[in-house]
């Protein structure tokens, strides 16, 4: 058995989970399809068999020979071993889908680093782990809602599909994980007219979750007065914390500030 622990990855081994998640993603037989972290392919030679093309990127030079060799007899699978996080997908030249299990140790970077090439990307059915997962598609007022669930849902829309066991991996991981469905949105959830100012906002706002909006927003160095006058003219109770905030309040606070 290869182990590659020091790249976060843990081999997905149930046939039933694998074709459940190729399935999701609903593919007509036409698309382009990236996979990231491949490992030995479980997904990889079925997603071949759905697509038209499926670019396999992987880090891991052993595991790249290995799939080359175990995956020879299909004619439409490129492998690229490189670094997910540093692979520049703008050179894919049609739209694609992008669906894999996501190494673990990098998975929060590497949705943002996708995010950041949404223009290309038609939709992504992505499995994470659980509690990674349960944060990306949060809604107000649930404990695992932040700053994560505001980044991704502020330009994509987030469900999750299914839970997976531990026992569906080997080596088997410490934790649980989730499949989820990411579709990137044509607009943003809401206008901003300072996208880094509404980001500044809201990840200021939970940087102390137990501290109520007020608190958290003191610390961009309003004065008491005009940090009033924000909270009243947006119409959101000071005493409010920011995980029940919804993604529109956020925008109110980051609009009336750019209006100023």
């Amino acid at each position: 058995m290869i182990k590659r622990k020091r790249f976060g990855q843990h081999f997905l081994i149930d046939e039933s989970v694998a074709k459940g998640i190729v399935n999701s993603a609903n593919l007509s037989g036409n698309e382009t399809v990236v996979e990231i972290g491949p490992g030995r392919g479980i997904l990889t030679s079925k997603l071949a068999g759905s697509s038209k093309r499926v670019i396999a990127v992987e880090v891991d030079r052993q595991l790249c020979r290995l799939l080359k060799r175990s995956l020879s007899f299909c004619n439409n699978i490129t492998i690229i071993n490189a670094n997910a996080l540093n692979y520049n997908y703008k050179e894919i030249a049609e739209r694609f889908k992008v669906v894999s299990n996501l190494p673990y140790n990098i998975s929060t970077p590497l949705i943002m680093k996708l995010l950041e090439n949404r223009d290309n990307i038609t939709e992504m059915v992505l499995m994470f782990q659980r509690e990674v997962a349960d944060r990306i598609v949060a809604e107000p007022g649930i404990k695992s809602y932040g700053t994560l669930s505001i980044l991704i849902q502020y330009y994509a829309d987030a469900v999750k599909l299914m839970d997976v066991d531990r026992k569906a991996f080997r080596p088997i991981p410490r934790v649980d994980s989730s499949v989820i469905r990411i579709t990137p949105r044509k607009e943003p959830l809401v206008k901003v007219m300072n996208e880094n100012l509404f980001f500044n906002i809201v990840k200021t706002s939970f940087a102390h979750r137990r501290k109520i909006i007020r608190n958290n927003l003191k610390s961009m160095n309003f004065s008491d007065e005009f940090l009033e006058q924000i909270l009243r003219e947006t119409g959101i109770n000071p005493s409010r914390r920011g995980e029940t905030l919804s993604i529109s309040e956020f925008a109110n606070i980051a609009n009336f500030l750019s209006a100023q």
